[in-house]
């Protein structure tokens, strides 16, 4: 083992400008840094602790690495995540002009004592990223959404709603037209919970949704509503999505996303529900499957893979031919299939919610991803249980109508977002 890759988290912040790089990976990020002149240290918390001598492997791989490392401009550190800790505590104190910068890739392979720390670093980064981005966009589309903030139910009146119940949770994935021709039947046995991706996949169907579910800022989102929303019974949105899809469902229900600073107060000062978030909207909806305490999780179109050369189920409107991205990974039997970083890191993050369910999850197969936790269960399998187990039966609506307040509370919810609006816009 190379001085230069080492366990121990040296205190050495004597570099005036440095560049830390959280996770290892390939060593492509770090490479890219390296060409522009960057004195870089890289926090490889995707390396076992345990095997340090796999950090050197990488760089003793690439010459520009082994170069930036003999001239003293790259270090590696690997250890474990109390001691990244601490390493970015002292950086953070030391006097430096740190720039920090995430591998995405990288933080979706860390070890399993790593993941939590992982996952909190990407959320900051994405948020950060999204706070530079859309920033401007994002407060526009909570003002224009003030009316239902304030309006809305908190996720938390739906608490145990569909127990004993199971949930079919409809991602877009290019599988999930498959499954639609059984998936109105389902509602007979529990609630349909689908993405805003896959709302007009459920149109052509004519299945009905109970729960829709949206996160996206963007105003291309409003193209799902290409169909209409008919159908729809209720949805679950957060304050920073697109006001067009907002304004579609005249039933709704709020949680808020966790970690950002407008909204932990507003959860505080209003005593809303807030959930961890990710950047993909399954996983919004399988925490909404989580609170209506539904049992199995039935996932469907959850692919995380371009099957089928596809980027999302035909029918939706956002479905495209995916371009080659070099990115694989395992389905069911093991065989790589195609997919990108993104799909990977979401893979990642479903895979830690279910392990931290108490539920069992199955996942209908389509040829994706395989996903840690989660049952796989054949296509034609899960349509004859449908069938068979919702004979007789009739399709109802699972989840409690959302309770409208006063025009009282309505009025003094909408003064607390616009303070609050105010007060952030100020600092």
């Amino acid at each position: 083992m190379t001085p230069a890759v080492s366990r121990a988290i040296a205190t050495d912040t004597t570099a005036e400008v440095l560049d830390v790089l959280w996770g290892l990976g390939s060593g492509r990020r770090a490479r890219a840094l390296l060409r522009e002149g960057r004195r870089v240290e890289i926090l490889a918390l995707d390396v076992e602790p345990s095997r340090p001598e796999l950090a050197q492997v990488v760089v003793s791989a690439c010459e520009r690495l082994r170069a930036a490392q003999g001239e003293g401009r790259l270090r590696v550190v690997v250890g474990t995540p109390s001691g990244f800790a601490q390493r970015w505590h002292e950086l953070g104190n030391g006097g430096a002009a740190v720039t920090m910068h995430v591998d995405l890739a990288a933080l979706a392979s860390v070890p399993p004592a790593a993941r939590d720390l992982a996952q909190t670093i990407e959320r900051l980064h994405l948020e950060r990223l999204d706070l530079h981005r859309f920033a401007a966009r994002m407060r526009r589309n909570l003002v224009d959404n003030v009316d239902a903030l304030a309006s809305a139910s908190p996720l938390s009146c739906w608490a145990g709603a569909g127990a004993g119940r199971p949930a079919f949770v409809l991602a877009a994935g290019p599988s999930a037209r498959a499954s639609m021709p059984w998936l109105a039947e389902a509602r007979a046995l529990g609630p349909v919970v689908a993405v805003d991706t896959a709302l007009p996949l459920c149109r052509e169907f004519g299945v009905p949704i109970d729960c829709l579910v949206s996160v996206d800022p963007h105003a291309s989102s409003r193209v799902h509503l290409q169909r209409g929303a008919d159908g729809v019974h209720a949805l679950a949105f957060q304050p920073f999505c697109t006001p067009a899809l907002v304004g579609a469902v005249g039933e709704r229900v709020l949680a808020l996303p966790a970690g950002d600073a407008l909204c932990d107060r507003a959860a505080i000062g209003l005593g809303l529900p807030s959930l961890p978030v990710a950047g993909t909207v399954l996983l919004y909806a399988l925490q909404i499957a989580a609170a209506l305490g539904c049992d199995p999780v039935i996932l469907v179109g959850a692919d995380f893979a371009h099957v089928g050369g596809r980027s999302h189920a035909e029918g939706t409107a956002t479905a495209h031919l995916a371009p080659p991205t070099g990115e694989v990974i395992a389905d069911a039997r093991g065989v790589a299939v195609p997919t990108s970083w993104a799909l990977r890191r979401f893979a990642g993050v479903i895979a830690r919610h279910i392990d931290r369910s108490g539920a069992r999850h199955w996942r209908v197969e389509g040829g994706g991803a395989h996903l840690a936790g989660a049952r796989t269960v054949e296509l034609a399998a899960v349509g004859r249980w449908v069938r068979r187990a919702a004979r007789g039966r009739a399709p109802t609506r699972w989840l409690p109508r959302p309770v409208a307040p006063d025009a009282a509370i309505v009025a003094d919810r909408r003064a607390t977002w616009l303070r609050l609006l105010g007060e952030f816009d100020g600092a």
